[in-house]
């Protein structure tokens, strides 16, 4: 992948640095290789310093934890997600890690106690949240069909996917990468936006994880097995949605535009409407980045040329 920007070196360093420190993978610059720091630099262009390396610590946090309750836990003992999930939970309501944590838990206390100083109560009340239920949506998944080895409906799919996607995370990554915490996260216009940057983020994972060591975790998947349909004609299916859900996108993206124009007509110092403007933006910029490394991260191409998480 084609480096970002001139910030690729401190920002490599820093991502390298926090793997290493919390020993969250046991090979970190090979899993950097999977491209991201060029992910991140390419999402948020022109951010620096301290809310870009901030950002960047979540996402690997966040893909890192991803994989370990997907792959590494599956043939754990089931009592084994439960402790885990407990523990995080602790700490991310601030009790500190201690020295025989899991990894994933100490690197959590170190960005708890980073972040929270630096960012709006009301942003961090939401991202606590949300990572509280997208924690529990990933142990459900892990217990009730990646353990079993069972394949959802698509009604079961649609209950936990989109909280188990992680896209909602991924939009305050941005808020805090691109500083643009828009104050209207609940408003109908913002939350339709999220929608559509959530449907296209999972659907590109979706249609790029076919083959995850059995994992059927997937639109493609569910739908085949709710309607009878092949593989094949459910994975297009899936791209026809993809397809829809950028055009849906962008109108709500001109809408934002559309209503902050109109704000500042008529006051010039209506800066709410700005940020977030700046946000929709910021979200834009990051689905793109994101739908181009998905389709060339190593992350999701295994020896056999085949699709892995």
């Amino acid at each position: 992948m084609i480096q970002a920007d001139a910030n690729y070196t401190d920002l490599y360093a820093s991502a390298l640095d926090f793997l290493e420190r919390h020993a969250l993978h046991p090979d970190p610059a090979g899993y950097l290789e999977h491209g991201y720091v060029e992910l991140f630099l390419a999402a948020w262009r022109g951010s620096t310093g301290e809310p870009l390396e901030l950002a960047a610590c979540w996402g690997l946090w966040t893909w890192r934890l991803d994989d370990v309750l997907d792959q590494e836990m599956r043939d754990a003992a089931p009592r084994a997600t439960g402790l885990l999930v407990a523990r995080l939970l602790d700490v991310l309501e601030g009790a500190p890690a201690d020295r025989g944590d899991h990894p994933t838990a100490r690197a959590l206390a170190d960005l708890v106690q980073r972040t929270r100083p630096v960012m709006p109560d009301p942003w961090w009340t939401r991202y606590a949240a949300e990572l509280d239920a997208w924690l529990h949506a990933a142990a459900d998944k892990l217990e009730g069909f990646v353990r079993p080895r069972r394949t959802p409906t698509l009604r079961q799919y649609m209950l936990l996917r989109p909280v188990d996607g992680g896209m909602l995370l991924a939009a305050m990554w941005c808020e805090l990468a691109m500083r643009c915490v828009t104050p209207d996260w609940d408003t109908l216009p913002v939350r339709s936006l999220l929608s559509s940057f959530s449907a296209i983020g999972t659907l590109t994972n979706d249609l790029a994880a076919t083959g995850n060591h059995g994992d059927t975790f997937t639109a493609q998947d569910a739908l085949a097995h709710t309607t009878g349909l092949t593989t094949a004609d459910a994975r297009q299916k899936v791209r026809e949605q993809l397809e829809a859900e950028s055009p849906r996108f962008w109108w709500q993206l001109t809408a934002l535009w559309d209503s902050a124009v109109e704000a500042r007509a008529t006051d010039p110092s209506e800066l709410p409407a700005s940020t977030t403007v700046r946000f929709a933006l910021a979200l834009d910029q990051f689905q793109h980045a994101l739908t181009n490394w998905t389709a060339h991260s190593s992350r999701y191409t295994d020896l056999t040329g085949r699709s892995s998480r």
